[in-house]
């Protein structure tokens, strides 16, 4: 089984306003809310801890956790200075020995159970498996006002979350990056440092991340395209499915 790990615990200070993005609504239901039910809905998942500023703990246990009959959380962490200090907080909040660790984004609400199932498949071959997407434009590296070079898109892709973690690689990461001050802007990024392997599998289009208020604006197109386009089965529960018909 597998742990989850949704951090919640940004400000949002390029989205602007007195609320953190995370908490805004999006049609009848606040932007985390999503997330957590994601994963609440999938079969391979047995648990999340969610890392959020204290100050929210009160209001997500009764707006969301109680309001939606969420029961996979089974903590709410305090978060850190640093993204990486959260994640850190969460994995040492995980019950038990889960083999595998998610860790999300909690502003990318529109993930499907498909792609969390391509990232556990990947992370079976390396120490984590991140999704991905190749990115649309020329990417140019540049330092100030100048450009150095361009980069080849098609050696490029832009990292999504669920990101999927084999959980003593991802301690032995977080132990790598406090002995030599490592900041990374994922936990990929420490799995690399330390020395292990991270593969990629296809991203998705809709796994938007809300960093900005057209971003909320897109949001509310995706999901109102989603809704019109039910998300099929995911694997799991496709081969449940099969064992049902099976014993019928």
């Amino acid at each position: 089984m597998i742990a989850a790990i949704v951090v919640a615990a940004g400000q949002g200070t390029r989205f602007g306003g007195n609320v953190p993005k995370q908490f805004l609504q999006l049609r009848d239901r606040p932007v985390l809310a999503y997330s957590l039910l994601s994963f609440e809905n999938h079969r391979a998942v047995d648990q999340v801890v969610l890392v959020t500023a204290p100050e929210w703990k009160a209001q997500i246990e009764r707006e969301i956790i109680t309001r939606f009959n969420i029961r996979k959380v089974i903590a709410i962490v305090g978060g850190g200075k640093e993204r990486q200090d959260s994640v850190a907080a969460g994995l040492q909040a995980i019950s038990g020995s889960p083999e595998l660790v998610a860790v999300h984004d909690a502003v990318r609400p529109f993930f499907s159970a498909q792609l969390l199932d391509r990232t556990i498949a990947g992370c079976q071959q390396a120490e984590a498996c991140i999704p991905g997407l190749a990115p649309r434009d020329t990417a140019k590296q540049v330092e100030g006002q100048s450009v150095v070079r361009t980069l080849p898109r098609e050696s490029l892709r832009l990292a999504q979350t669920p990101q999927i973690f084999r959980r003593e690689a991802l301690q032995r990461a977080f132990d790598y990056s406090r002995k030599h001050a490592l900041q990374g802007t994922d936990e990929a990024v420490l799995i690399e440092a330390s020395g292990g392997a991270v593969v990629w599998v296809e991203g998705e289009e809709h796994n938007l991340k809300i960093t900005t208020r057209l971003d909320l604006q897109m949001a509310e197109v995706i999901l109102a395209d989603l809704i019109q386009k039910p998300e099929p089965p995911s694997r799991q529960v496709r081969e449940e499915n099969r064992k049902v018909h099976k014993r019928g």
